[in-house]
């Protein structure tokens, strides 16, 4: 190798670890110069400071407040008048030979509904049923209801209190227009009366009648609606309190127990539905009645289906709906969390000012619905629209308050 090459060799080197300690050296002061504007995503955040704390507030306004009332309920049955088979007429011999009665038609006074072994059966209206067989010379109160009922069906009995002619022919009269003849005394020695059947033409009139108690059911009123007939023909009345009949038969009900807060929102004439469970059944009701005084677990509302009804019968109880009254008045509300106490009980809201100042204002609430809570104010200047602190963006209460929040 000639010098001249190896000379060329060697300036080539130094050149090379200059270059190598002029990039190194520049390297060095890049990262002098920014290493400290470099941060990795983990170190920003762990870098950054806590923002500063804003208000949250929220405009008071004036609504209803009214909010569904969700309760437990039972269905209980209809109460019905029941017409029972008269004291002393029962037995294996009491058979049901006859029957006129319909559902859904009115039990008129003096109507025959039946014959139990082929004798009339007809209700009065009378204080008290009867307690005795009535027959000539008899007097007292029963003879005086029995009197007034004839004239009533627009007999010619008087009422006199005694058991006397005018009513023996009241009696027949009576009878015979309803095509019978009425009991009588087949002779003085023999008690029996004779069979029941059509008129006789020559039936003596003046001849002495009976009526017998088992012939009357006692009604407390004219013409109630004939609901259902609980016997049929060939029924044997072996029981003397045997139910012929249920009379104005009332709605299947919902009985619900709501209490005072409860009670204010829920008004007669509402509307409610009625889920029930078990049977995957939801059906519309009206409530029909709200007590005035709590009970012993609260205040009582009855509600009637206005469509089909559930079958009252088992223990299980039904979720009740109840809608809350729509024609409630509008009130000033605030949220329920800007509502805050102080320790001697009195409760309070503060406002922000348009200069953003912090004013705490003293109210009285009273009802809560949707998360909202009506307020009083304890003085004037807090209306509609005045912005009450709910709270911060940093969580630590209503700056410039004093006091623990609700």
């Amino acid at each position: 190798m000639s010098g001249s090459t190896l000379a060329r060799q060697r300036h080539r080197s130094v050149l090379s670890v200059a270059a190598a300690v002029l990039a190194a050296t520049l390297a060095l002061t890049v990262g002098i110069l920014i290493g400290p504007a470099v941060r990795s995503p983990a170190q920003a955040v762990a870098d950054a400071g806590p923002p500063e704390a804003s208000l949250v507030t929220v405009a008071a306004e004036r609504r209803v407040l009214a909010e569904p009332v969700i309760a437990r309920g039972t269905v209980r049955p209809g109460t019905s008048v029941k017409v029972a088979a008269p004291a002393g007429l029962g037995g294996d011999t009491a058979v049901v030979t006859r029957l006129t009665a319909k559902t859904g038609t009115a039990l008129r006074e003096g109507d025959i509904f039946a014959e139990v072994s082929g004798a009339p059966l007809f209700g009065l209206v009378l204080p008290f049923p009867l307690y005795r067989d009535l027959s000539t010379g008899m007097q007292g109160p029963d003879v005086t209801a029995v009197q007034k009922a004839l004239r009533r069906l627009g007999t010619s009995a008087q009422v006199t209190g005694t058991f006397d002619t005018a009513t023996e022919r009241a009696l027949v009269g009576f009878y015979r227009a309803r095509g019978y003849e009425p009991p009588r005394p087949q002779a003085p020695h023999d008690p029996a009366v004779a069979p029941f059947g059509k008129p006789s033409a020559n039936a003596p009139e003046a001849a002495t009648v009976i009526l017998r108690r088992t012939a009357v059911v006692a009604l407390d009123r004219d013409a109630r609606t004939i609901s259902a007939v609980r016997v049929k023909v060939g029924s044997v009345l072996g029981d003397a309190n045997s139910v012929l009949l249920e009379l104005d038969t009332a709605a299947v009900t919902v009985q619900v127990k709501v209490d005072k807060k409860q009670r204010a929102l829920v008004r007669t004439g509402g509307t409610a539905e009625i889920v029930d469970e078990t049977q995957g059944t939801a059906l519309k009701a009206v409530v029909r009645r709200v007590a005035d005084r709590a009970g012993a677990d609260g205040y009582e509302v009855s509600l009637a289906f206005t469509g089909p009804a559930l079958s009252p019968g088992g223990d299980h109880t039904v979720l009740v709906t109840l809608d809350p009254m729509r024609d409630t008045e509008p009130v000033l509300a605030v949220p329920v969390a800007a509502v805050y106490s102080r320790p001697d009980g009195t409760t309070f809201v503060t406002v922000e000012g348009k200069d953003h100042s912090l004013t705490d204002v003293g109210v009285d609430s009273g009802k809560v619905a949707g998360g909202w809570v009506q307020v009083t104010p304890e003085r004037t200047g807090f209306t509609a629209g005045a912005r009450v602190v709910v709270g911060s963006s940093a969580d630590t209460g209503p700056l410039g308050s004093e006091g623990d929040g609700p």
